[in-house]
């Protein structure tokens, strides 16, 4: 059993060839990467014989926008899926551990959780949640068909109209999981690398600016009571801990590395002075 690796392809090509899919090689359990491309501008080819390339962009992303993921679960090889986005770098060790508790217990798991029993909140919550994100996520191939064959009945206005087109795709993915393995998902703090750069570019991210939160606090609120999942999510939600957004990214980007330097720095300078000062007094003396 190996795993197959799936990346929506839209502004960060270069992070994608360059980072992502080198660290992604080195895994022995993945043998197919699988880069669904969204934007013609962006498109590349090659990254070894692993790697897959569909060429969505143009009326195929129109038509489906971010359910793209889960269109291009369809095409792998692979009962095994780890879902990510193209700023994120999972720890081979993070990907294993994802890898074995889906073969123990089928249902969704990842690194990022999200509790929305009363409205949706950006607060990362790990244990048994509510919705885990697409940020990073291992599943299987029947759960992406399972969502291809049902997420049309949730196709609101609200969600026809959201930029990018089906933003909240990953909410119902979650919660449709949750009707299909009667389970809630299951989220772990695990090690990650986030790309700082990518986070500076505001352009590039769809969770930026607008009403990008408010837009997912009705969502989450419209998919929950159509789907009839109010009374399990406050009966099954078991949170065992909880980060701050700021903190988590923090701590798995190259700024927590930074911070480090800057201490080690400020420590050397204080130290240098002190003894330097104490240095002069001696030789007076």
């Amino acid at each position: 059993m190996k795993l197959s690796v799936i990346i929506l392809n839209f502004n960060r090509a270069n992070f994608i060839k360059n980072d992502i899919i080198p660290s992604l090689n080195k895994n022995d359990n993945i043998d197919e990467i699988i880069i669904s491309h969204g934007k013609k501008e962006t498109k590349f080819e090659g990254g070894g014989y692993k790697v897959k390339h569909l060429h969505h962009y143009g009326e195929m992303n129109k038509k489906y926008g971010l359910t793209l993921r889960f269109l291009s679960g369809l095409e792998s090889k692979n009962k095994h899926l780890i879902i990510m986005d193209d700023d994120i770098i999972p720890d081979n060790d993070s990907i294993d551990f994802l890898f074995h508790k889906i073969k123990e217990d089928e249902r969704i798991y990842g690194i990022y959780g999200r509790d929305i029993r009363n409205e949706y909140n950006t607060q990362n919550v790990f244990g048994e949640v509510s919705v885990v994100l697409t940020r990073c996520l291992i599943t299987t191939k029947e759960m992406c068909q399972y969502f291809i064959n049902n997420y049309k009945n949730y196709e609101s206005e609200k969600v026809k109209n959201s930029k990018p087109f089906w933003n909240g795709e990953d909410i119902l993915f979650s919660l449709l999981s949750i009707k299909k393995y009667d389970k809630l998902p299951v989220s772990y703090d695990l090690k990650h690398y986030n790309r700082l750069l990518n986070y500076l570019n505001i352009k590039e991210s769809i969770s930026v600016g607008g009403n990008h939160i408010e837009y997912r606090k009705d969502i989450s609120k419209d998919f929950i009571k159509k789907i009839g999942l109010e009374k399990k999510l406050y009966s099954k939600t078991n949170i065992t801990s909880k980060k701050n957004g700021a903190v988590l990214f923090i701590i798995n980007s190259i700024l927590l590395y930074y911070i480090y330097l800057f201490i080690f720095i400020l420590l050397i300078y204080m130290i240098s002075k002190y003894y330097y000062k104490n240095g002069i007094k001696e030789f007076r003396n």
